[in-house]
């Protein structure tokens, strides 16, 4: 049986499907592109990683100044003991423990206690304030205090936060959170003549 013969209009209408074919799903992907992903809600993301006290967290944080030649690094654990009670230990190099309940500061090294007012230092009041809201999810506490910029997306966010007072802001130039779908993964303080801090947390979740 004879072939029918081919034209070449035949042929380059069959070239003009085979290559409209990829550029139409082009087309598709883009249209796809153009929706707008769904954007981080604060109070969300706060739920997700919502601790429940008494529960405590392995750290390592980092300490750069640039009076030192290179960084301090520390070991240890954050409790979240009761709200408005926090507590820090440092293991590594040194012991300290720190305290923070009622209001107060008590520091606790080499056999000697201070007790600070936290009403003292408007800084450290704004610093510690910060991570208890961050974790017992409390987004409204943290907008009263920061301006919050939230990027990313669920399973890997980002925080920003600036002072909303200028006279905190002259000691704290920016707190960067970041975390998953689980948990706070890592909370940097920026401060003022390039000094920061970065508290890496060493597991996944807080548990008791």
């Amino acid at each position: 049986m004879q072939s029918l013969p081919t034209t070449r209009a035949s042929v380059a209408d069959s070239d003009w499907r085979w290559r409209a074919i990829p550029v139409s799903v082009m087309f598709v992907a883009l249209l796809f592109s153009m929706h707008p992903a769904q954007a981080l809600d604060l109070r969300s993301v706060l739920e997700n990683t919502a601790v429940v006290p008494p529960a405590q967290v392995g750290f390592q944080e980092e300490r750069h100044n640039p009076i030192f030649e290179e960084p301090m690094l520390l070991t240890g654990r954050l409790e979240y003991l009761a709200g408005g009670t926090l507590r820090k230990v440092i293991e590594t190099p040194f012991e300290e423990d720190i305290l923070i309940e009622a209001g107060h500061v008590v520091v606790a090294r080499d056999g000697e206690t201070r007790k600070l007012a936290l009403n003292r230092s408007r800084a450290l009041k704004t610093i510690l304030g910060a991570i208890e809201a961050i974790l017992s999810g409390d987004s409204d506490e943290l907008e009263a205090v920061f301006h919050c910029e939230l990027s990313g997306t669920d399973d890997a966010w980002a925080l920003q936060m600036t002072p909303i007072s200028r006279s905190v802001a002259k000691r704290i130039t920016r707190l960067e959170v970041r975390g998953d779908d689980r948990s706070v993964t890592s909370i940097r303080i920026n401060l003022q003549d390039d000094e920061w801090h970065l508290m890496s947390i060493t597991r996944n979740s807080l548990a008791p």
